[in-house]
């Protein structure tokens, strides 16, 4: 199945056209009601709430599959789809999900690991509700 995994990722971010099971990851991700995330945010679908967020258009957001930044170097690790935000022209903000096992099966949306990075730093944030205040008071 690691294998498997690999091969989806590189599939998203090489050729830009997901296999059907990471598009259905995406799609499950991009829906996902934000409130399930995080019960003091709001039940809208993750992807409208990051626009609004970002004050940017949904279609500005970088959206890829991948293994959660834990499976390069052969260890097995669950898959995540993970969103990017340009905050600016050196700055972007993290949002991964996790959304499917070791094992491979799909599992209930949650947050993975939450992060902006600037230049070749990177700052980790513990909740949701604390990384969407940085991301907008630092927004375009």
């Amino acid at each position: 199945m690691n294998l498997l995994r690999i091969a989806l990722t590189l599939c998203v971010l090489a050729a830009g056209a997901a296999p059907a099971f990471a598009q259905e990851l995406l799609a499950v991700a991009r829906r996902v009601p934000v409130a399930s995330l995080d019960s003091t945010l709001p039940a809208v679908p993750f992807d409208q709430w990051l626009a609004q967020l970002g004050g940017v258009p949904v279609s500005a957001i970088q959206w890829e599959v991948n293994d959660c930044g834990e499976g390069g170097d052969g260890r097995e690790a669950p898959t995540c789809v993970e969103a990017i935000l340009r905050l600016t022209a050196d700055t972007t903000a993290h949002a991964s999900l996790v959304v499917a096992g070791i094992d491979g099966r799909r599992s209930t949306p949650a947050i993975w690991d939450l992060s902006v990075g600037a230049g070749y730093s990177f700052t980790g944030f513990k909740t949701l509700r604390e990384w969407a205040a940085y991301v907008h008071r630092h927004r375009r």
